[in-house]
């Protein structure tokens, strides 16, 4: 991998994580991204005095819609 300053790292694998417009995915030849019509947003809620929720994971389904919590910890909830 040829990085801005010049430098150069060898490895057996790279992750590629850089997001929509991938150089990465570029480089390889993979299609252009396409919008699928769906969004998605995920959020961190951190509850100082405890959330409350027990550790399985909460999901709720409706047509065309799901939420999610997921348990962290005691004070930390992962929300998508």
């Amino acid at each position: 991998m040829h990085l801005q300053d010049g430098s150069t790292i060898r490895s057996k694998v790279l992750i590629g994580c850089d997001g929509l417009h991938s150089v990465v995915a570029q480089w390889l030849g993979l299609s252009p991204p396409i919008h699928s019509g769906r969004s998605a947003v995920r959020g961190l809620a951190v509850y100082p005095k405890g959330h409350g929720f027990e550790r399985p994971v909460k999901q709720f389904i409706d047509v065309g819609k799901r939420g999610v919590l997921v348990p962290l910890n005691d004070t930390e909830l992962f929300w998508f």
